[in-house]
């Protein structure tokens, strides 16, 4: 971390933030104290994660259901203990996987908080700087561990590979650029669905793990389209000087870059379309479940009509509001249905190929 952003965050003037809010009744009793600490903190936690929460959070469960959507046999053989355990521990990691990114973003970033996003709890005055600080170092120790305890020795791994990735893009040598930026993203939804596939072989063993190619192409769309968020951000960034894509660019040459943005959102959904059709034409669909097959269609619409929406709301260019909504939204709800499909895609692989054996047998 640079000397020259400690004091910048060390030495902001009073009026930009507000007074730490503190209730000054003297607690009756042990609890009340434990009570009231407990609910400061749930608020601070909260105001924390509000901001990438459908990234952080939603997305990864999204994935998880988005796994066993295509094994319904399994699902069903599954005890609901195993399942719900699944799904809490899955909360629970990603609880501490976004807390680890969001308290180094926003110890960091205060000043472009003050001005853009008041409700965070440092401009809030709900947190302290130095308390965001202590808050830093003791997640950065403590989840790691959680995530072990809760999935095992691979998931403290891969939270130690993510903490470092965080480190490198927002701490030191914090290299700004805006391949840097979309780098971060596509690099940790690589390590978010690893640790998806983690957390539910720790529950259920001999569940199949999504494949890396399918994974890297997930990750490749995010690497090249993830921009997207940048755009209604464009102003502060400019202010920040922060090398984002939109800012790189500039004002004059920015209808270009959202018509290519647009292109690339819209462009893999085709070829998904593209995809699902020739099972068809090429009756290969006789191979697939009814149930794959469904699945493999509906995700593949779904993704289309999202894409389409993202795209043309990225051509049209409205206000702040406007492009917020458009990221926020609809380019998520295209990110889901992605992760869908690619869950279809992968079982829909598996029952061809085992088609293609017994018939050349």
């Amino acid at each position: 971390m640079s000397a020259t952003t400690t004091t910048q965050c060390l030495t902001l003037s009073t009026p930009t933030i507000q007074p730490l809010q503190k209730d000054h009744a003297i607690p009756k009793s042990a609890n009340e104290f434990l009570r009231q600490v407990l609910h400061h903190e749930f608020l601070i936690t909260a105001r924390l994660l509000r901001a990438n929460i459908r990234e952080g959070l939603v997305l990864p469960i999204i994935g998880l259901i988005a796994r066993f959507l295509p094994a319904p046999d399994l699902l069903l053989t599954t005890p609901w203990t195993h399942l719900a355990m699944v799904l809490v521990k899955t909360f629970f990691c990603f609880v501490c996987h976004l807390y680890v990114f969001e308290i180094v973003n926003q110890a960091l970033s205060v000043e472009e908080d003050i001005a853009n996003k008041p409700h965070r709890p440092i401009p809030a005055g709900l947190l302290s700087i130095p308390g965001a600080y202590r808050r830093w170092l003791l997640s950065w120790a403590i989840c790691p561990a959680v995530a072990s305890h809760i999935a095992g020795p691979e998931a403290a791994r891969l939270f130690g590979a993510y903490q470092a990735w965080v480190y490198f893009c927002y701490v030191w040598p914090k290299i700004n650029h805006w391949i840097l930026r979309n780098a971060f993203a596509s690099i940790g939804t690589y390590n978010m669905f690893r640790l998806v596939d983690t957390i539910i072989h720790s529950e259920i063993p001999s569940f199949p793990v999504m494949s890396t190619k399918d994974l890297l192409v997930l990750s490749l769309w995010v690497m090249a389209t993830v921009h997207m968020q940048e755009f209604h951000d464009a102003e502060g960034d400019r202010r920040m000087k922060r090398k984002t894509l939109p800012v790189v660019v500039g004002p004059q040459r920015e209808r270009v870059l959202r018509a290519g943005t647009a292109l690339l959102v819209t462009g893999p959904g085709v070829v998904l379309l593209i995809t699902t059709a020739s099972y068809y034409a090429k009756r290969i669909s006789f191979a697939l479940g009814h149930w794959t097959l469904a699945g493999l269609v509906v995700t593949c619409i779904l993704h289309n009509i999202f894409a389409c929406v993202v795209g043309f709301r990225c051509i049209r260019h409205g206000d702040v509001a406007f492009d917020r909504k458009t990221y926020k939204r609809f380019y998520m709800l295209t990110a889901y249905t992605m992760v869908c499909y690619l869950s279809f895609w992968q079982v829909a692989q598996k029952e061809i190929s085992k088609e293609w054996i017994l018939m050349k047998q």
